[in-house]
């Protein structure tokens, strides 16, 4: 019973800022690329960290009426890294998808060149751990929802000084930070397979409530993006994004370093 009421509170968090889509609200979309490197812990599959290389893809729309302080945002993110171990044995191959809704509200700073945004965000996350080389327990599932506290500042200002590249306007410097509180997560029990979880149907605490403490997931991201047309923007930036989780006396983590480069619609 405690169980499901998380699950229904968590499912809960997803509606109401799904609710807060408005859809004559003006939007900003940016699509970016990243690549970089990981370091990779399950002790479900494995007491080895690895480490190894990246990729990300990242879609990020906000939504804000021009008459309203309150704006809508909406991140899609995509990865899938492979790490291997120190003795370059094995190989851990990881997934995930998460997406992220969040509400906030804002005010603008320094004769309006500064905005700081306070809100919060729901964070869905759906991913897999396959190791190469167990053949009992090869693979992790992964699933959660987070909300978590969030702030984000964004500075405008001049990035050149020539009558041409001005005329273009002003450059965009964004800093966003996802920090946990709590939520709800899928885990296997310690020495628990899958196959007694699921064939033979023995529950053993896999649904699991997190805080802070047992899930320690937080994410930044920071991205400069000057105008290349009216509505056009190049960007480039930096995602560190820091996915962990310690329960059923299990650790795992996914710590990820992207550069990212993109474009921005509608800046």
């Amino acid at each position: 019973m405690k169980n499901s009421k998380w699950v229904r509170l968590a499912s809960m968090s997803l509606i109401v800022f799904s609710c807060a889509l408005s859809p004559s609200a003006k939007a900003q979309t940016s699509y970016q690329l990243g690549a970089g490197v990981t370091n990779i812990l399950d002790t479900y599959l494995s007491q080895e960290k690895f480490k190894g290389s990246g990729n990300t893809f990242l879609t990020l729309t906000e939504k804000r009426k021009t008459d309203s302080p309150w704006s809508t945002l909406i991140q899609n993110q995509v990865q899938l890294a492979i790490g291997k171990d120190r003795a370059d044995n094995e190989s851990l191959i990881e997934g995930t998808y998460n997406f992220l809704i969040g509400r906030y509200h804002g005010w603008q700073v320094a004769h309006d060149n500064v905005r700081l945004q306070v809100g919060a965000l729901a964070n869905l996350g759906l991913g897999f751990l396959y190791n190469t080389r167990n053949s009992n327990n090869p693979a992790q599932g992964r699933l959660s929802l987070q909300l978590m506290p969030s702030a984000i500042a964004t500075w405008q200002f001049r990035l050149f000084s020539s009558p041409t590249m001005a005329k273009l306007g002003k450059a965009r410097l964004r800093y966003e930070l996802d920090l946990p509180l709590l939520g709800v997560a899928f885990s296997p029990n310690y020495g628990q397979s899958y196959y007694e979880l699921f064939s033979e149907g023995n529950y053993d605490h896999n649904i699991v409530p997190t805080t802070f403490v047992a899930q320690p997931t937080f994410r930044q991201q920071l991205t400069l993006a000057h105008k290349i047309g009216r509505t056009l923007a190049l960007s480039i930036g930096y995602l560190g994004d820091y996915q962990q989780l310690q329960v059923n006396n299990l650790k795992q983590h996914v710590l990820s370093h992207y550069l990212m480069v993109g474009i921005v619609k509608g800046l």
